[in-house]
This record gives C-alpha cells, sequence and structure tokens, in this order.
C-alpha cells in the first residue's frame, strides 16, 4: 500500500513538532537545574562559550607558572597576555579602572597575600638557570668519527712499530 505525499508531508510536520516540543523540554528542565545550582557556562562547558567559538587546540604547559599581573577580590586571575577575561571586561564596564586590579595595587588583594601559607619554593618564581656548556660532551656521531679515525690509525701503526722493530 503506497503512501501519498501529502500524508507523508504531514507525519514529517507532526514528528518535527514533537521533536521540538520534547527538546523545548529538555531545555527548560536544564535551564531550572543551572538556575538552582547557580551554575556558569564556564563550569558546564570549561571553557568561555560565545558565538563561533571553537574548541582550543591543546597546548604544551609551560614549566613555569605565569604570574598573574591583575586579580580581584573573587580569586580570578589575569597575567596581562592575549584577550582579557570576561570577569575583568565585565568590572571595567562598570567603571573601575584597570590599574584597581593591578597584584599589589590598591584596589585587589596581592595575590602574593593569598600565598602567604605557602613554602617560598611555591610562592617564588625561580630565574630561569643558565644552559650548560656541552664542554666534553660527545655524541653518538662524535663517538662513531673519533672510533673510525683510531681504527684507521691501527694498521698505520702497527706498521710504524713493526718497521722501526726492525
Amino acid at each position: 500500500m503506497a503512501k501519498s505525499l501529502t500524508s507523508l508531508l504531514n507525519q514529517i510536520e507532526r514528528l518535527q513538532k514533537e521533536a521540538s516540543l520534547i527538546q523545548s523540554e529538555v531545555i527548560d528542565r536544564i535551564r531550572k537545574e543551572i538556575a538552582k545550582y547557580h551554575l556558569t557556562p564556564e563550569q558546564l562547558f570549561g571553557a568561555a562559550v560565545g558565538s563561533g567559538a571553537k574548541r582550543a587546540k591543546p597546548t604544551r604547559k609551560s614549566s613555569t607558572p605565569r604570574v598573574a599581573k591583575y586579580a580581584d577580590q573573587a580569586g580570578n586571575s589575569w597575567g596581562g597576555v592575549g584577550k582579557r577575561p570576561e570577569w575583568l571586561r565585565q568590572a571595567l564596564a562598570a567603571g573601575k579602572a584597570l590599574e584597581d586590579f593591578l597584584v599589589g595595587g590598591a584596589g585587589s588583594q596581592s595575590v602574593a597575600a593569598t600565598d602567604a601559607g605557602k613554602p617560598a619554593s611555591k610562592r617564588t618564581r625561580k630565574a630561569p638557570s643558565a644552559a650548560k656548556p656541552a664542554v666534553g660532551r660527545k655524541t653518538k656521531a662524535t663517538k662513531r668519527a673519533a672510533a673510525r679515525k683510531s681504527s684507521k690509525a691501527r694498521p698505520r701503526a702497527a706498521a710504524a712499530a713493526t718497521s722501526a722493530s726492525e
């Protein structure tokens, strides 16, 4: 039994409305839970969410931690490199000055003050050590070259020793 085109189109329309209704119910339930638990997009998705936001590629972590240049009372901090974070942009739009957030500045809690309970090795940055010179260090290539030279020199030395003894 063949179905008519109009009956198929009506069925598609009915199913699309049903799917839309289910989606809106799920969205409403999720929004209520987000409001109930005061969740932020960063907590839910792990990164800033915006129109056209792409997933960031994983980057290699630096061996030394970055020092915060700007911080607020809520514990947010920013090193001063790259795009300004949302918390700082909102504060600036509210009329605060960038200098209010300088670490150790008049308007902010110093990050050093939050590190007061940590051992000195954890709260201070060490200066990068100078690279050690490669004096006396032999690489595989230099070892191979030295072995070739010594193997070539042996027969001559042996010949010279036998001719000197004669």
